[in-house]
């Protein structure tokens, strides 16, 4: 695999994806890396209907693998340090990552015990 990027965009959720696949309908010759090591892609924005009760939220889950586009690396791994002065960044398994351009969309970490009952309801 290659080191270097035109485009790395860190996180593989629906910003990350979508980021993606825009580019790469403007330039299909685009090098561009996904960074993110979760194998189950969540699209959020349903969450609202599964709160309701309109949705089933296990249809909110697909693979990551099913959600990148074609064209687009796929790195399984997290990103452990940001040297933008560099171009570059350090993931956990595959080291440094040099890029031209870079774009955060991390996502967040879920405090799933922060509301009584979550945890029991969401299972993941």
């Amino acid at each position: 695999m290659s080191n270097k990027f035109q485009i790395v965009i860190v996180g593989a959720g629906t910003v990350g994806i979508m980021t993606a696949a825009q580019l790469l309908r403007k330039d299909k010759s685009l090098n561009i890396a996904i960074i993110d090591p979760s194998e189950v892609h969540v699209y959020q924005p349903a969450w609202t209907l599964v709160g309701g009760g309109a949705f089933n939220f296990e249809k909110t889950k697909r693979p990551t693998s099913s959600v990148i586009p074609k064209g687009v690396t796929w790195i399984k791994d997290k990103v452990i340090t940001l040297e933008p002065e560099n171009n570059s960044l350090t993931t956990e398994k595959e080291g440094s990552i040099a890029y031209d351009y870079l774009v955060l969309s991390p996502g967040l970490v879920y405090d799933l015990n922060g509301i009584e009952g979550l945890r029991e309801k969401c299972n993941f």
